[in-house]
């Protein structure tokens, strides 16, 4: 479980890791870094929202 005490990771610290991943490879992708961010955010906006289901 994740959220054990003992957990080396916590799911919000993976969530943050896997939108940093998911912005990175925009990036690397080749869009702007303010242009990674817009997308980065409205899919996480989107998924807040419900949008995705």
């Amino acid at each position: 479980m994740r959220d054990s005490p003992h957990a080396p990771i916590t799911d919000l610290t993976a969530g943050a890791a896997q939108a940093h991943e998911l912005y990175s490879s925009y990036v690397e992708a080749g869009f702007t870094e303010d242009q990674a961010l817009r997308i980065t955010i409205g899919i996480l906006t989107a998924g807040i929202a419900g949008g995705g289901q």
